[in-house]
């Protein structure tokens, strides 16, 4: 979610057609994740997982003030309610232009829930219905870590992310684009020298990391039409993602031990922000689309494998 793919990008990487599973909600009967036929056991990790059932957002689990890092402001407090079993986050152009820290003002607002609890190893799964707008909003689910500028080991990692989903990104009108789901892993790797300087990007979009972090999933569903489940299990040797039960990709887990929080958020995309090499910023154009739009989230659970005694 920190940075995405430029627009003009095609990934030919995995192109699959996803036939759905139903879709139900989970419950306490039916506590594993939806791909899971083994019968494994799992354990649930609460600190990191909701229903969503009740009427108003823990917020002493999900952070109220996350970080700004996008084209848009985070206003949790305006943009996130919770209500039928369900929470809603809602992306609004305003009518003046904000600004916050040493960023670009914006004219918009959305929301995230970012868990204050983290982790690293387990399966990652949330039941999601996208934003209506089509280009402009993209739907996520992912997990990111902090950046740790003190790491100087040259090929170290001082930053994870795994985007368990990013629904709705291509800014064009291009046919079924906006069936187009990205699943895709970035890093910050130590290029041998402490602090900022030292950073080495690694992103999805890059050729040299393609077969390495990008998987482009063509769905065979609308995602802004229904609910649809999107999970990820992450183990120390690989990422695997899944839709709706089916696998649709997976990498070897070259870089991603990070400790990382689970977030899910409404960030904005062309037209209305500009991919840059320090992230999005926000586009002058104007727009006639329905702002504020919406997507809503039934739950999201965290599993790890339970451990013998």
């Amino acid at each position: 979610m920190q940075s995405n793919l430029p627009l003009a990008t095609t990934f030919t990487l995995l192109l699959c057609i996803v036939v759905p599973h139903i879709a139900s909600a989970q419950s306490n009967r039916n506590n594993y994740p939806l791909s899971e036929t083994s019968g494994d056991p799992w354990q649930i990790r609460w600190d990191r997982s909701d229903d969503f059932s009740g009427d108003e957002v823990d917020w002493k689990k999900w952070n109220q003030s996350p970080e700004n890092f996008g084209a848009w402001v985070w206003d949790n407090q305006r943009n996130i309610r919770q209500s039928d079993g369900t929470v809603q986050i809602t992306m609004r152009r305003l009518s003046m232009p904000i600004a916050v820290g040493n960023r670009r003002p914006t004219p918009y607002t959305s929301g995230m829930l970012k868990s204050y609890a983290t982790g690293t190893y387990g399966y990652y799964e949330a039941r999601m219905k996208g934003a209506a707008i089509f280009p402009g909003v993209c739907p996520s689910f992912w997990l990111y870590s902090k950046i740790d500028d003190s790491i100087a080991e040259e090929g170290k990692a001082r930053y994870s992310e795994i985007d368990i989903v990013e629904l709705t990104q291509r800014g064009n009108l291009r046919k079924n684009n906006e069936r187009i789901a990205d699943c895709n892993l970035h890093t910050i790797l130590s290029n041998g020298t402490a602090g900022i300087q030292g950073r080495l990007w690694r992103r999805p979009n890059d050729e040299r990391y393609r077969a390495e972090q990008a998987n482009e999933v063509l769905l065979s569903f609308d995602p802004r039409d229904d609910f649809h489940t999107y999970g990820c299990e992450v183990t120390p040797e690989t990422i695997t993602w899944f839709i709706d039960g089916n696998r649709v990709g997976q990498k070897p887990n070259q870089h991603w031990h990070r400790e990382m929080n689970v977030a899910i958020s409404l960030g904005l995309r062309p037209p209305y922000s500009t991919y840059t090499e320090k992230g999005f910023i926000p586009s002058e154009t104007e727009t006639s689309d329905p702002f504020p739009i919406t997507m809503e989230v039934d739950y999201v659970r965290v599993w790890e494998r339970k451990r013998s005694q």
